[in-house]
């Protein structure tokens, strides 16, 4: 008895062996070379190892014609590609093309047929889509795989792919190519057997138990698995197809194309936040019950295309609806707005590529992600942008360079008029124009962010600058996860002092890996900045995702250290331990600010140092309570503390 180890040695040997006998038969008899394709249907990897040999062809040999129809009940020839394998073929040495329905079928020259036996049955179970096409046509078909080993434990290799890791039989041209004709690529084929059903809604639903007088419970579950329903939470508001629904979805409608279906739905789904604080900043000691209403409305027109809007109806410019208890008086204030184009949204977003394609009656003839409107961008985890700017995006999704060994990139377009939030400007941030792009790149096993933008100034103070950010983020030996960002500003002129984005901000963010990489996470983040360095657009400073005392709550004022990385540097060191089920939370942390150079050039008047705790718990599927504190001790400044706990419910 061979094992396995074994097998797989033998198998390779002889598969190297049949590629030079093929090679040398058939150019001494003065054809062209075999094909890439060629040269895989003669591996028997997979195939019978007591099968006869494949006996070569002379180039000019007539094809072997199979007149009769099958006999002893084989059936037709299992569907492979662009062509069909005869179920007398074991061992990959023979392709057959032509219609079986016809009963004759066409073999490859290169090869006469081998022992009879069905190739689907050597593979097991249906093999058919997975087989190598014809001899001779370039691969098309979804399922194909031409990598030597691809039922074993070679990795595969993507058809029509160029690499500069392919081997050197991935790379010959097949004949039609070689003679500079296209390839052929047959229609698509439907099977006759297969009709439309009429929709029902609860085609899903379980189906009753009528077996014996007396129903068994959950028997009806069964045949999925006796998978449960989950009451999940609900969107407030939902026309048109559900959420969550129980059955497939509705016929769609044709008004964008046949090629892009409409299924019209519309949602409105948030949370609702409220907040107990007790926070002591600038020596002023200020109670708080703060609440807010983050409102999503979704109106799905395709699977692609959409009208979303964001709403605060309970928030105005950054503050909220809140009562304050200050010196022993309390104070309302009503933040009640209708609409507020500084925290809320509203934009279209869809795929232009598929837009084109409904219009022209075809499939997308590319593929375009864009948006317009009062557009969110959130790029470099949100550091390097987190804001919504009227102007439009466009991005080049899921590209490759094989000579730059990028296995999957994006790239973002992107421009804005209006509502741009920096401090770099000051109160007329918002009149700001700007114009940029943004490229995420997967590179062997890491993860590259490069962006670029240019922002005008609309004082016409000489204030217009760049704005770059780069980063990387890998695993290390599997046992550090690290993220490794820079900000850099440039462009902006006038004396040092004067300039509101200069300089450069480095971030390094660092979690360990423990043996319970999930629930324990140990982490320390540091920073180094030099000069005045911005944020592209965003409320809080660049170092919010630091740590916890850098993260205010945008609802009660919760204080926190500097985090706007001027002449500074520091970082934050803690542990982050989630519950088995990710239902709670427990972070500890301690962190500094260590500022330097001159005052002026620099928000923290000297070093700053705080502690903090945060609490998180599930109390269902809808409800989550959190709890904060910190306290801080500034130089030349007062002390800093905070308390808060939160209600929040998700809809």
């Amino acid at each position: 008895m061979r094992t396995s180890a074994g097998n797989s040695h033998r198998r390779l040997l002889r598969a190297a062996t049949s590629l030079a006998v093929a090679w040398a038969a058939v150019c001494a008899e003065g054809g062209p070379p075999p094909s890439s394709q060629d040269l895989w249907s003669l591996s028997e990897l997979d195939g019978p190892h007591d099968a006869p040999a494949p006996q070569p062809l002379p180039h000019d040999a007539p094809l072997l014609q199979h007149d009769a129809p099958f006999a002893d009940g084989a059936g037709p020839p299992a569907r492979s590609g662009s062509g069909f394998v005869p179920h007398g073929v074991g061992s990959r040495d023979a392709i057959v093309q032509g219609d079986p329905g016809s009963g004759s079928a066409t073999v490859s020259p290169l090869f006469a047929a081998a022992a009879p036996q069905p190739l689907a049955a050597t593979l097991g179970g249906d093999a058919a889509p997975y087989l190598p096409p014809a001899a001779g046509r370039v691969p098309y078909g979804p399922g194909y795989l031409t990598a030597v080993g691809r039922y074993r434990g070679l990795p595969p290799v993507a058809p029509q792919t160029i690499s500069a890791h392919e081997p050197l039989w991935e790379v010959l041209p097949a004949p039609d190519a070689a003679r500079g004709e296209a390839p052929l690529r047959l229609p698509h084929s439907h099977d006759c057997r297969v009709g439309e059903a009429r929709y029902l809604a609860d085609d899903f639903t379980p189906d009753p138990n009528v077996l014996g007088p007396c129903p068994v419970p959950g028997a009806s579950l069964a045949p999925y698995g006796d998978k449960t329903s989950i009451c999940g939470t609900l969107p407030i508001c939902e026309l048109g197809v559900p959420f969550y629904g129980s059955g497939p979805l509705p016929p769609a409608q044709t008004w964008f194309g046949r090629t892009n279906p409409a299924q019209p739905k519309f949602y409105v789904y948030g949370d609702f936040r409220t907040a107990l604080a007790e926070n002591n900043s600038a020596g002023n000691t200020r109670d708080v019950w703060a609440s807010r209403l983050n409102l999503d409305v979704d109106l799905w027109l395709t699977a692609t295309e959409r009208f979303h809007g964001f709403w605060g109806p309970l928030d105005e410019n950054n503050q909220f609806s809140s009562i304050f208890v200050e010196s022993g008086e309390m104070e309302i204030e009503q933040r009640f707005s209708g609409w507020d184009e500084t925290t809320d949204t509203l934009f279209f977003e869809g795929d232009l590529g598929y837009m084109v394609g409904g219009w022209r009656g075809i499939d997308a003839p590319f593929d375009l992600p864009i948006a317009v409107g009062l557009v969110p961008l959130f790029l470099q985890n949100g550091i390097w942008m987190d804001d919504a700017i009227v102007g439009a995006a466009a991005t080049i999704p899921a590209r490759n360079d094989p000579w730059l060994d990028w296995s999957n990139f994006d790239t973002t377009f992107f421009v804005g008029f209006e509502e741009l939030t920096t401090p770099a400007f000051g109160a007329d941030a918002d009149e700001a124009n700007l114009a940029g792009v943004h490229a995420f790149i997967d590179r062997r096993g890491g993860y590259i962010e490069l962006g670029w933008a240019y922002v005008d100034d609309p004082t016409d103070r000489g204030l217009s600058y760049h704005n770059f950010a780069a980063s990387y983020s890998r695993r290390y030996l599997n046992l550090v996860s690290s993220a490794a960002r820079a900000i850099v500003n440039v462009g902006q002129g006038g004396p040092a002092d004067q300039r509101t984005a200069d300089g450069c901000l480095l971030l390094l963010e660092n979690s360990l890996l423990t043996p319970l990489p999930y629930n324990v996470v140990p982490y320390a983040n540091l920073f180094a900045g030099f000069d005045r360095p911005q944020a592209l657009a965003r409320v809080q400073g660049p170092l919010q995702n630091t740590g916890v005392n850098f993260e205010t709550d945008l609802l009660t004022g919760y204080p926190t250290l500097d985090a706007s990385g001027h002449n500074a540097y520091g970082g934050a060191v803690g542990v982050d331990l989630l519950g088995r089920d990710l239902d709670r939370q427990l972070i500890l942390e301690a962190a500094t600010v260590q500022p330097y150079g001159d005052a002026a050039l620099r928000q923290a008047p000297g070093d700053q140092y705080a502690v903090g705790v945060r609490v998180q718990q599930v109390l269902n599927r809808a409800w989550l309570i959190r709890g904060d504190m910190m306290f801080g001790w500034l130089e030349n400044a007062d002390d800093i503390s905070g308390m808060r706990a939160e209600l929040r419910r998700k809809f």
